[in-house]
């Protein structure tokens, strides 16, 4: 009885064994999964921890499902939630039914009205740990020489070291956590806004606050930023991106979207910023993406590997694609030129206006070549008296649409 009890131990923890190893390879993982019109992010720690960021979409639960499967994922050790609309909690249910909740389920914290809300609240149960203030901090490989630490840096508004900023926009009250493994830095930060502006939706006013630029300053350069509300106009300010100096942008945007995601003006930002590539899960339904400077790959993988080879990161898209990229504290200051100890200016945009004209453009737009040489002028910040051409530079308007998920129920 004594061997087949021990055999029995054995065999249970070659088991569990092989499903580590399925899913852990030594590098830090973060999978950017391609869920459609949502988000959701499965982080794998070297040593196989596994921490899920949002979850995918109500109704289209079997992609985040069918991807976590083919891993070898068999429990999630962590949960962290941005915010509580549909399409970023809307699979938690199937998911964690899949793969158990080991620990805690971060988010938040108070309640929402919806039923993908309620659901949620049910299947996480006593593993809920919810947060109202910034500093939390989770650890994943504790007992390593390279462990992988995740902070969450600003929630309900709520920034680590700025003043509070009043809102009760869903998107606007979301947690963000910055990832940090040995040199890399990649932040995830569900659908914060950038941009302040007060929408009309049918009956509805949505109001939008401008929270990235109060968290830009506690993030610092990074190396991977997903991008804010799957690329909305009112995401990606100028403040966020010329403080966090992204290498690489992440856009979660589904095919025949509504929104207009990803939209002109978030694209444009990002390719004026001076980042270096976009990966698409999708491509979406606003802009089209540019040669050279997006792509649309899928499940995007991003990996790491533990120190002192963590001067690079690697991109891998499309399933067999991969890029390399320096992770910015490996060159001399953050966004320097390797070896030089001189930091690398970061290009900013320019913007060109015809004095007569009521709108102001992005050096890059098509308008700009229609502007006579007489009536021409430019500068390095916008003019105080005219509105951003919205359609800059694919030169059409990206026409507001009602978007349920965005509206506060």
């Amino acid at each position: 009885m004594r061997k087949r009890m021990l055999l029995e131990v054995v065999i249970l923890f070659l088991a569990m064994a092989g499903q580590v190893i399925a899913q852990a390879n030594g590098k830090l993982q973060i999978h950017y999964i391609d869920v459609g019109q949502g988000d959701g992010a499965l982080l794998i720690s070297p040593k196989g921890e596994t921490v899920l960021f949002d979850g995918g979409v109500l109704n289209r639960c079997d992609k985040p499902i069918s991807y976590l499967q083919q891993l070898g994922v068999s429990k999630i050790d962590y949960l962290i939630i941005s915010h509580y609309h549909s399409d970023h909690i809307g699979c938690t249910p199937q998911e964690l039914q899949e793969f158990p909740l080991q620990k805690d389920a971060v988010d938040r914290g108070f309640d929402y009205t919806t039923g993908a809300y309620k659901s949620y609240k049910t299947v996480v149960g006593s593993h809920r740990a919810s947060l109202t203030t910034p500093g939390r901090e989770i650890t994943l490989d504790a007992s390593s020489a390279n462990p992988v630490k995740i902070k969450v840096v600003v929630v309900d508004g709520v920034p680590l070291n700025a003043p509070s900023i009043t809102t009760d926009n869903e998107n606007d009250l979301s947690l963000s956590a910055l990832v940090a493994f040995g040199k890399f830095k990649a932040v995830i930060g569900g659908d914060l806004s950038g941009i302040a502006s007060i929408r009309h939706f049918g009956p509805n006013t949505v109001e939008y606050k401008d929270i990235e630029s109060s968290v830009a300053q506690d993030v610092g350069p990074i190396d991977v930023y997903k991008v804010h509300h799957h690329c909305s106009a009112f995401s990606s300010n100028q403040t966020w991106l010329s403080k966090t100096v992204p290498t690489i942008g992440i856009i979660s945007a589904g095919d025949g979207n509504t929104y207009g995601h990803p939209a002109p003006e978030c694209v444009q930002r990002l390719h004026s910023s001076g980042i270096q590539k976009n990966y698409w899960t999708e491509h979406g339904a606003g802009a089209n993406p540019e040669p050279g400077l997006d792509v649309v790959g899928g499940n995007i993988i991003v990996e790491v590997s533990p120190p002192p080879a963590d001067v690079t990161f690697t991109v891998t898209f499309n399933d067999t694609q991969v890029d390399t990229y320096p992770t910015h504290s490996s060159v001399a200051g953050a966004g320097g030129a390797p070896g030089t100890g001189t930091p690398t200016p970061v290009s900013k945009p320019t913007f060109v206006w015809s004095k007569n004209a009521k709108v102001y453009h992005l050096a890059s737009c098509s308008y700009v070549a229609n502007i006579s040489s007489k009536n021409l002028q430019s500068g390095t910040t916008p003019p105080a008296d005219k509105t951003l051409h919205r359609g800059c530079p694919a030169g059409h308007q990206n026409p507001e649409t009602t978007d349920p998920s965005d509206i506060p129920q």
